[in-house]
């Protein structure tokens, strides 16, 4: 911790602000905070009967094998595009790209995201 003696005795220096440079995020209902926060605004919500993509057969690969039938879904709040990472940019193989967990992708490309801002 950063000191300075005043009078004799050493006091700590206050904390430095903190600025924060780049933000990145995914919410049901929107690719980015701003379009979420706009559907929360305009009254609209983002629960859904099953995924959004579930005829995309890229998103049924992702789920176990018991769980592949639409009947398996309920009402929920599910992330679009959750198929569509871009393993080669990450200079990810594709094999080891399909056993990566979604939300581990997510976390690389909001990550990403969030240092280009």
């Amino acid at each position: 911790m950063n000191s300075m003696k005043v009078s004799g005795q050493e006091r700590p220096l206050a904390a430095p602000p903190i600025a924060i440079v780049g933000m990145a995020c995914r919410f049901p209902g929107g690719a980015d905070l701003s379009q979420f926060w706009r559907t929360l605004r305009a009254g609209g919500t983002a629960v859904t009967n099953g995924p959004p993509d579930f005829r995309n057969e890229q998103a049924r690969d992702f789920l176990p094998p018991g769980a592949r039938s639409k009947a398996g879904f309920g009402r929920g709040a599910y992330l679009d595009g959750i198929d569509r990472f871009d393993a080669s940019f990450f200079r990810i193989a594709p094999v080891e790209a399909r056993l990566l967990d979604p939300q581990q992708r997510l976390l690389l490309e909001t990550s990403w995201e969030a240092l280009e801002e």
